[in-house]
Parts: C-alpha cells; structure tokens; sequence
C-alpha cells in the first residue's frame, strides 16, 4: 500500500468532516488507507456507513489532545507513505496522482503539499479552482483515464496510465525541490504539519512523534526534527491540500481561535522542545528569530500583556532559554537589541519596560495619523464620553448604517412624534441631508436633530442616548452602557440563511460570525415580523427567544393604511406618468460577485430592452438595487421607461406605487406580500445561488406566491398574461399570506412602543 491517510477527529461540525471524507472518496488514484482516529463514538459510525474507503476506526480510550490521534495513527499505519488529515481539511481529487508522480520520479523522505486556506465548502472551492489542474478537463481521454485508474489497477499499468496524463500534457504536474536553507526562510508557514507526506520509514528510523504534552503546538517539535534530518523537500506549485479556515469560532472554532490564556507559554515550550533535539545551528538560529518575533510582534502588542508583570515571568523564562541555547549570531534592529539583551541576561523587569514604552509610542503615532479619525473618536467615547450621564428623553435612530430616513425606525419615529409629542428628543444618523429635506418631521427644531455616522456627535450620542433604534448591526467597537436600550427592527422577514444557519461566508470580514454574534448580545429587543422569522432568528442569530418581539413590522403599518391619492403623489413625486402601471424590480446581491467587502458588484441579466419593447406602452419599470450594490445602472438608454431609485429613501413608497413585482432571492416578497399584488421570481442563477452561496429557508419550487422565471422572455410572458397568474397563484398567496403577513395588520408600532418605551418609562 503506498499512502495511509491519518484523519484525527475532534469535536467539529460533523459536514466538514463529510467534506473532508468525500474528498478521498473522490481521488482519482486509489492505492491508500485511511486511519481515523477518535475518542467518543456517537458522530463516527454513520459517517462511514456507504463508504467506498479503505479505512480503519481507531478509538482512543481518553479523551486526548491532536498528538496523541496523530501517534495512535502513525502506529497504525501500513502505507510507505503517511499524510496526516485533519477532518475539517480536504484534498484535491489528484492529490495523489500528483504524489506518485512526484514519488516516481525522485526519491524523497518529506513532500509538501501547497496548501490553499479556503472558507467555503469543497464543492464550492473546487468549482472555482479545477481549471489550475487540468489543461482541458472536457478532454474524454483524461475522462478515460480517470475511468482506468477508478479500477485499481497496481505495478506498472498504474504506473504507466499516470505518467500517460502528465507525458501528454493533460494535467498541470509543477513541483520544485527546496533545500533545507530555503524552506527554513519561511518558518512561520512552515510549523503546520498540513500538507506533508512522510515516508513512514523515515518517521520509525528517526523515532519521530508528535509532543502529546503540548495540546495545542505538538506538531513543532515534530516538525521541526524532520527538518534537522533531511536535506530538501519536494513542494508542488499548485495547491492540493485545502485547509478549512473556519468562519464560525462560537460554535465551531478551530485549534487556532480557541481562547487560551497560556497560548503564548505552550508556543515557546514547543520552541524550545523543537530546539533542543536538534543539531543544526542553521535551524536554531531561524526558530529564535521566530522567537523573538513573536515576543516583539504579537505577545508586546496583545491584550496579555497589559496584565500584570508577574503574570508574564514564566513566559519571560521560556524565551531566556530559548535565547540561550547555541546559534548561529542573531542581527537585530538597533530599537528592539536593549529588550532582546534583557531578556537574555535574565532582566525581565527591564526588559518589561522598554517594550511597553515601544508599543505605547507606536500606538500614540498610529493614534495621530490623519487618517485614523474613527479610532480617536473610538477612544474619547470610551474613556471620556462613557462616564458622562444617559439622557433619558434621547431616543437614537439609524436605518441602513446611516444612508436612508426609511424602514421601522422611521415608522417607530413618527409614531413617538405623533402620538407622544414632547416627551422626547430624537436624533437621527444620515449621512446626506438633502435626504430629508423634503419630510416635516424634521421642521421640530431642538426636538429632531440629524448627524453624521462616526461624527463627534455620532459617539456622543450613541453612548448618553437611552435608546438606539437601528436595523443592521452597531458597529462592533462601541461601547454599551447597562442603562442604554438597544432595540434591533431588523431589516426583513429572511428568505436565504444567515449568519449561523450559513456554512458559506463569501465576501464577508473572516470574522463575520463571531462580530455578529457579540454585537446581537448587546441588543435588548429583537423584532420580528412573524412566527417564521421568531424561529430563524433564535437559530441563526443565537439570540434568546424571550427577548423576541413578534408584533410585525412596523415599518408595514404604512402598507395598511395608505390611500389612492397618496399613490398618486408618490408617482408624481417620482416624475413615474400617472397613467402607466409600474414594475417594481428589485434584486438582491450575490455573495461570490464582489469589489471588496461589503462592496458588491450587480449584472443585469433581465433584458430592459425586450421590455420596453414588449410591454413599454403599457408599463414602466423601477430598478430598486440592494443597499449593498456598489455599481451605477446607467439607464439613459431607457429614458421614459426604466427609472433607477436605488437611493431614493423609502422602498414602502416604491412598494404602493408599483402594481406588481420582480423579485429574486431579495426579502422583499415578504413585505410585498402585504399589498396583495403580483409577485414574479426571476431566479435565472437559482442552483448557485441555492447550492453553493446561501440556502433557502423554504422551498421555493413550492412556497412562493408567484412563479420561478429563468428567461427575460419568460418574465415579458408572465407580465402579458398576468391575469392568469394571478387566478393560477390565489391559493398559494392566500395561504403564504396567512403564514407570513397576518401580524402586519396596521398596530405593530404601537405594540412595540408600548412593550419598549412605555414599559421602560414605567419601570417594568
């Protein structure tokens, strides 16, 4: 047998796991085993219950930290090779195609697979990655290739089918060697055991194993050993080995993001452990530079090390030994040689000292940059704004980061104006003015005030105003006060998965999950339109049940109680010709198709052209983009007939204007819904969009009150005959509105206000 594959299992979520064995199901070269070690039984037999695998189940009798699965499975193993797995990892199908190759044609002790960090799934990461490995992957000969090996055929027919995919050029097949001077230049990637291939002969003779009494670095020594007995490495060019980087550290964090106050020792015990039994000055002098690094780099800047000095000692200690221990000469910049020498000497105090006072000017000089006006304000609400007194008559509204007057803020603003004049101060963030030069509301002088987000007056207020009425999330840095009352409207009733319920985090900061999930503690209410939303909300979010407010929306009220003359003045307001019907088309963005964060990118796929040509005597269409679409739709083609009010401020208006609408995977519908009217889905990306970027909370083939469309053809076809539909769809409507609209009846801003502000005002 030439490779045995060491899977060790820890608690994780169980479809990586599926992702990491389905990967080995899926190599194109068969010739291996498979050892997964474990401790507790209960995720592991059906893992393997209709599996093609050649594997071995090796339970551990106690539960025991990665090393010991590693060297339990290392025992175990009966292949020349051994690649150790983690089961959140995956591999590429011709990973080991590409190994026997490179076994074939030169003997080697270690390889190293090029290892790609990835957040998606495997599906999901190897659709946007094959094309590096095949030259043509349509090619029927490699297909039949392919085919030939799935057979298991050994010896030389093997042998002589893998050279035929390389010979005549239908894969990729890069790798180079690297001496042991060059591979130790990039330590810092090079102290993860992901992606090496040991000859196991190689591991038995030099009595190479994991430190099992480091549970968190035991792969350093292990390591580094290796290292100090061979002279060069092989290293393929292309990636093979796709390391899992997981974007859910609340439930599911790695070995790396769990939090661990004694990290910083157990790293420098590896170092040292590492250093000790090796005989190579070469590699001692690169792993104390690693050292020293460290310290400078990430211990002097941490959170740690504001702790007390005595707290610090026996990380000082490790690091004086591993300075110690004989090295080739060590050059330092001139600023860091007195705490480095200190250190060395044994003078921590000293030591302690200079490299607070090093990190201290570097954070004063970052601090007094131009550019870093947020971080100052940041600071001044924090230590200074913070203990000033809450008001509280100051109700805080935000819609949208700042960027609309709309939504339920608005709707809970009007209603405090309207109903309880005077008791309040109201202070509203919008970033452009001329947003709302038009509304009334804003003529109450000292009673409504707008300013800017991340303005003096923005930190100002967010920490002395009693309540912060928004429907996203609050920046991550500020600062909370006990008295302060955060009350989330959220934005819409959710049709794809969020936050938790997401396997899939395209675009978003890597830190997204675990932002979110310490940003929604700080909220005192959550509402949510219905008894769907109330569940999705609890899952997704992880947010306490009994801090739900399912009363509807209070941004619908409007929807229920608006008049024909109003439609009117919308339609005038809109410069839209009173005596067309008008088409709502409002999409939503696409995860995968991005700037940069936060910043998506949108191609119009419905054909503007066709309806205009089709339909432009009778309708009109408005192009209403997600607030997190970047791009400008140049529309001056279509003068007359298509209008882009992306920006304009209350989509509610867009909503009564309209006479049906176009929709995607947008929530939309929901709120839509409310007004009765036609409904279409173009869901021309749908299977991506399902399979790959998000997921669906319902079943759109069956649930959704309108048809699926994938053609602008048959979206013009749908409007012409939309009498039909909608006779076709009534019962479907019916039932979607008694599920998802029967609390948007008109009163969700009063049961909301009463439950938040009244309650609050009369102490209960």
């Amino acid at each position: 047998m030439l490779f045995s594959i060491v899977i060790p299992f820890k608690e994780t979520n169980i479809e990586y796991t599926k992702n990491c064995l389905k990967s080995l199901e899926e190599q194109h070269f068969k010739d291996f085993e498979v050892l997964f070690v474990y401790h507790d039984p209960t995720q592991i037999n059906y893992l393997f219950e209709e599996t093609i695998l050649n594997y071995q189940l090796i339970q551990i009798d106690t539960a025991s930290n990665v090393s010991v699965f590693r060297n339990k499975g290392l025992a175990e193993a009966r292949g020349e090779y051994v690649l150790f797995l983690d089961s959140d990892d995956f591999l590429h199908p011709n990973t080991l195609i590409y190994t026997k190759k490179m076994i074939d044609n030169e003997y080697s002790e270690v390889i190293r697979l090029k290892v790609k960090g990835t957040r998606f799934d495997k599906k999901t990461t190897l659709n946007k990655n094959n094309q590096a490995f095949y030259k043509d992957d349509t090619s029927a000969k490699l297909d039949r290739i392919f085919d030939r090996l799935d057979i298991n055929i050994e010896g030389e027919k093997q042998t002589k089918l893998i050279n035929e995919l390389f010979e005549e050029d239908l894969l990729n097949a890069n790798y180079k060697l690297k001496t042991q001077n060059k591979f130790m230049r990039t330590l810092s990637r090079s102290l993860k055991v992901h992606g090496f291939i040991f000859q196991r002969q190689f591991l038995v003779e030099n009595e190479l194993l994991f430190d099992e009494s480091n549970d968190l670095y035991g792969e350093i020594p292990f390591l580094l050993q290796t290292y100090n007995e061979v002279l060069s490495i092989q290293e393929t060019t292309v990636s093979l080995y796709y390391k899992l980087l997981h974007n859910d550290s609340i439930n599911y964090p790695s070995l790396s993001q769990e939090i661990r106050e004694d990290r910083f020792l157990q790293f420098y015990r590896a170092l040292k452990v590492g250093l000790l039994a090796v005989d190579n000055l070469t590699i001692a002098k690169q792993v104390k530079r690693k050292a020293i690094n460290y310290y400078l780099y990430t211990i002097a800047k941490s959170n740690s090390f504001s702790a007390e000095f005595n707290k610090l000692i026996p990380l000082y200690q490790e690091l004086q030994e591993i300075l110690n221990i004989d090295s080739e000469p060590i050059k330092l910049a001139r600023r860091h040689n007195v705490e480095i020498a200190s250190i060395k000497r044994g003078k921590f105090k000293r030591a302690y000292f200079f490299s607070k006072a090093r990190v201290t000017l570097y954070q004063i000089a970052r601090f007094l940059k131009p550019k870093n006006k947020k971080s100052r304000r940041r600071a001044v609400q924090r230590f200074i704004i913070s203990k000033l007194p809450i008001r509280q008559n100051t109700v805080l509204y935000e819609s949208f980061l700042g960027k609309n007057y709309s939504d339920s803020p608005k709707a809970i603003f009007k209603y405090l104006l309207a109903n309880q004049s005077g008791e309040w101060r109201h202070i509203w963030v919008i970033n452009d003015k001329d947003l709302i030069n038009e509304e009334k509301e804003f003529q109450q002088g000292e009673h409504v005030k707008v300013i800017k987000r991340f303005s003096w007056k923005y930190f100002y207020y967010v920490t002395v105003s009693k309540y912060f009425v928004l429907n996203m999330r609050q920046p991550p840095t500020l600062y909370k006060k006990d008295e302060q009352i955060i009350l989330s409207t959220w934005h819409g009733t959710p049709l794809k998965r969020l936050v938790f319920d997401m396997e899939n985090v395209a675009s978003a900061n890597p830190k997204y999950k675990s932002d979110f999930y310490q940003q929604s503690r700080d909220w005192d209410y959550l509402i949510a339109a219905n008894k769907y939303s109330e569940s999705i909300f609890e899952s997704a979010f992880m947010y306490p049940r009994e801090q739900i407010l399912t009363y509807g929306y209070p941004r619908n009220d409007v929807l229920m109680n608006f008049s024909d003359t109003y439609k009117e003045q919308i339609k005038t307001t809109l410069g839209i010709p009173l005596e067309k019907k008008v088409i709502l088309y409002a999409p939503t963005w696409r995860d995968d198709e991005y700037h940069k964060v936060g910043k998506y990118k949108f191609n119009l796929t419905l054909d503007l052209n066709r309806l205009e040509e089709e339909l432009g005597d009778e309708y009109v269409i408005i192009l209403r983009m997600h607030y997190f679409i970047s791009d400008n739709i140049d529309l001056s083609e279509f003068e007359g007939f298509a209008y882009d009010y992306s920006k304009y401020n209350d989509i509610n208006d867009l909503y009564i204007a309209s006479d049906l609408l176009i929709t995607d995977y947008s929530s939309v519908f929901f709120d839509f819904a409310n007004l009765r009217k036609p409904i279409l889905f173009f869901t021309y990306d749908i299977d991506k969009y399902r399979d790959m970027l998000r997921g669906f909370y319902i079943d759109m083939e069956k649930d959704l009150p309108g048809p699926l469309l994938y053609t602008s053809e048959e979206v013009v076809n749908s409007i012409k005959n939309i009498d039909q539909l909608e006779q076709e769809y009534a019962d479907k409507y019916n039932d979607f509105y008694n599920i998802y609209c029967s609390l948007d009846d008109g009163y969700a801003t009063e049961r909301v206000v009463k439950q938040v502000f009244d309650s609050s005002k009369s102490g209960k």
